[in-house]
């Protein structure tokens, strides 16, 4: 279905902290710079790349959506032509695209974040293995 290759590891499960970090709006916009989606596609790309929602859990996709929309990051329009119910396509906005370029800065931030921690992280283990 999606060919914007990205997976994640399961770090939600066992996450040490309150709650994980969600990135849900960096995803939606990186898979609508790709192509217009309606939100049950969106969903399963994000199953697709394994970030796994539960049934009871659309809403909170959908919301976002929505929220998106009202901040000019998104547009919709009911697509009408296909079979069964009506569908909200949405397509990423030039202020949504400003808005990815943001969040791959955020993202390239933490990144480098993470990889410094790892660094000083694996030192320690290093000297605490060879003593």
């Amino acid at each position: 279905m999606s060919d914007v290759d990205v997976k994640i590891k399961g770090w939600c499960k066992n996450y040490p902290g309150d709650r994980p970090p969600r990135f849900l709006r960096a995803f939606l916009l990186l898979f609508l710079a790709k192509e217009e989606a309606h939100g049950y596609e969106l969903i399963e790309k994000l199953k697709e790349m394994g970030v796994k929602y539960e049934t009871y859990e659309f809403g909170y996709v959908y919301k976002t959506l929505r929220n998106m929309e009202k901040e000019g990051l998104l547009t919709s329009r009911w697509n009408v032509k296909e079979k069964g119910a009506a569908k909200r396509i949405y397509r990423i906005t030039e202020k949504g695209m400003k808005n990815l370029d943001e969040w791959a800065g955020v993202l390239m931030n933490i990144k480098d974040s993470i990889e410094s921690f790892l660094e000083a992280y694996w030192k320690i283990k290093d000297k605490e293995n060879s003593k």
